[in-house]
């Protein structure tokens, strides 16, 4: 008999790895898929904010379906490197209280670090948009030793 260990995704470890990225790839579907690369931040409940101009594809898919695919990984990691990355579904919806926006907003800036005011102008002219994860996947082969396709999912 072998002895198997049960790996557990934590809050904390997905909190971890989103802290240590700031660009993800989302996923729409509209007529047809598509997909962006945008700047991200998240808070202390796993929502995930970007900010984009209403008049992009994706803007205009997750208005008219809000299911999203997102996956951040680092495109620095060598091909026999140990993989890390995560995979989210969920849903994204445009936020449009006030102080929910500049709560977001605020954020945004802070964990990108936003300064310049070209940029300030530009995000607030910029849409805020909320991602809400049902499921998240943590392939991260330093804290899990699982073949792939078995790493451990949160089901939120």
């Amino acid at each position: 008999m072998t002895n198997k260990k049960t790996y557990v995704l934590t809050k904390e470890l997905v909190l971890e790895f989103l802290s240590q990225h700031n660009l993800m790839s989302i996923a729409t579907y509209g007529d047809f898929p598509w997909i962006a690369t945008v700047y991200y931040t998240f808070d202390d409940h796993l929502n995930i904010y970007f900010l984009s101009d209403p008049s992009t594809l994706h803007v205009k898919q997750v208005l008219s379906n809000p299911n999203v695919a997102v996956s951040i990984a680092d495109s620095h990691q060598g091909i026999s490197s140990k993989k890390r990355g995560i995979q989210i579904s969920g849903e994204a919806h445009q936020i449009s209280q006030i102080a929910v926006i500049k709560h977001t907003l605020q954020l945004w800036k802070s964990a990108l670090g936003v300064i310049d005011p070209t940029l300030t102008h530009k995000v607030a002219t910029g849409k805020m948009f909320k991602i809400t994860p049902k499921r998240i996947k943590l392939f991260d082969q330093n804290l899990f030793d699982v073949e792939d396709g078995k790493e451990p999912v949160l089901e939120m």
